[in-house]
């Protein structure tokens, strides 16, 4: 009986402890499951991020261009006349090559000039006959003019012969009236037998003398009158000389102007086969070599000036109203000299745009620096990045240029206000680097979102995490 007895409680026992074991693991359960749902709910109403006060900086904003360098002046050299190129130099001196060093003034080139000496010489000879011709017609002048006075002369002379003629005839006339009179009163007498015989033969007598003295002054005045228009004519004829020899002196003139204009010619022409460099530069480039046959389309060389640069480049037109000449400072970078920059500020903007890119040229003039070994760092055709800055803000409101998020147009920078934020849409300006100027919507010493803001909504609850443990409180819940 004790021994059935036994067995029979240790069951009992052993079914208690199973029951109790699991009331125990259920409860642990419940008591996790509750834990989760609660870590659970926090995490979805505090959303963890980190935050900064809105302060007040500096902001440059600097806009960055590719530019090219280019020679200030770039003369290419080509001959006004043709001919065989004799030397590349001067007087065999030197040979001109790219990279040759050259001074304003100083002789690059020769043409063989015998060509042009001969023409020299004809233009002189030329010029000498001109002369010649010149004064032979001034002399025919001089004859012309004198044979005009002496026409003119002798028409004043036979004038006053005819008018003494003119008055000898009306003298003549007076007494033969005169005498007419008297012969026919003494007829009248004679008739009357109031006069004698003789007296009547001698007043016609008188008659007959005066009329043959009016005949002989009237054949005198027109002899004169005859006298007088030939010496008219000999005045007209003395003209007409005198204008033809003025005519040929115009033309001896003209032809001595065109002698003087042919001699000049020749004398430039000789003076082209010398070619001089216009500027001080260095020889880029170099075409024909001495012997060839050149024109006045043949390039012989290029020759650039290097003292100074300019860096031109590509404004779009949005931007041109902050650039202003000698004011808008500017940093330009070249692979010439990596690690430097050179300060400047901006010489010119063009006054054209550009109509395939709506952008205008903005220049920059460089002072060229030696590399020590007598060439220049800065080439042209090399390539330039250029900093422009366009504005500069001081004191003004600034938060970090990543924070705001665009929306529709906006600008959102969340604000902390205590547990949870607010989107405010912010007015930002100028930017530069990792900075952007707030215009409006934000206050100095604002508390903001600056890590986890891509999470937030407006009104939403937040959890500050200090340092850089916000990714791996975010991890851990």
């Amino acid at each position: 009986m004790k021994k059935i007895l036994i067995p029979g409680i240790s069951l009992i026992i052993i079914v208690v402890l199973l029951v109790g074991s699991v009331f125990a693991m259920l409860r642990m359960q419940e008591k996790i499951r509750a834990a989760n749902q609660s870590r659970g709910a926090q995490r979805d109403l505090a959303i963890p991020v980190q935050t900064a006060r809105v302060g007040r900086s500096c902001i440059d904003e600097v806009l960055t261009f590719n530019g090219d360098i280019q020679a200030m002046r770039s003369v290419e050299i080509m001959p006004k006349i043709s001919g065989r190129l004799a030397d590349l130099g001067q007087d065999g001196q030197f040979l001109l090559s790219e990279g040759s060093r050259v001074k304003k003034g100083q002789q690059i080139a020769l043409i063989d000039d015998r060509e042009w000496k001969a023409q020299l010489a004809n233009a002189e000879a030329a010029k000498s006959a001109a002369e010649a011709s010149l004064a032979v017609a001034e002399a025919d002048i001089f004859s012309s003019e004198a044979g005009l006075l002496h026409a003119q002369a002798n028409y004043e002379q036979q004038n006053a012969a005819l008018m003494s003629a003119q008055a000898a005839q009306a003298s003549a006339l007076a007494a033969k009236i005169d005498r007419e009179r008297e012969q026919t009163r003494q007829h009248g007498l004679l008739a009357q037998q109031a006069t004698t015989q003789q007296n009547y033969d001698r007043a016609q007598t008188a008659a007959e003398q005066a009329n043959a003295e009016y005949a002989s002054a009237e054949a005198a005045v027109k002899a004169g009158e005859a006298q007088v228009r030939s010496a008219r004519a000999a005045i007209k004829q003395a003209e007409a000389a005198l204008e033809r020899n003025k005519a040929a002196v115009q033309q001896a003139q003209a032809g001595l102007l065109q002698a003087k204009a042919k001699l000049q010619e020749a004398q430039i022409n000789l003076s082209e086969t010398r070619l001089y460099a216009p500027m001080d530069g260095v020889v880029s480039q170099k075409n024909v070599d001495p012997g060839a046959m050149v024109s006045p389309t043949t390039p012989i060389m290029t020759i650039v000036a290097m003292e100074q640069v300019k860096v031109l480049l590509s404004v779009p037109v949005n931007h041109l109203g902050k650039v202003r000449p000698g004011e808008t400072r500017a940093r330009v970078k070249t692979v010439s000299r990596p690690g430097e920059h050179i300060e400047c500020l901006v010489n010119k903007v063009y006054p054209v745009i550009e109509l395939n890119t709506r952008t205008a040229q903005v220049e920059i003039v460089l002072d060229n620096v030696s590399d020590g070994y007598g060439d220049c760092i800065l080439k042209p055709g090399m390539y330039a990045a250029v900093e422009l800055l366009m504005e500069s803000r001081q004191d003004v409101l600034a938060i970090a240029a990543a924070l705001p998020i665009r929306n529709l147009g906006k600008h959102i920078v969340y604000v902390a206000d205590g547990d949870k934020v607010r989107a405010v849409d912010a007015k930002l300006g100028i930017r530069f680097a990792d900075q952007v100027e707030v215009l409006a919507g934000l206050q100095e010493k604002d508390e903001i979102v600056v890590v986890g803001q891509h999470r937030l909504t407006d009104g939403a609850a937040i959890r500050r995490v200090e340092g850089n443990n916000l990714q791996l409180s975010a991890e851990k819940l």
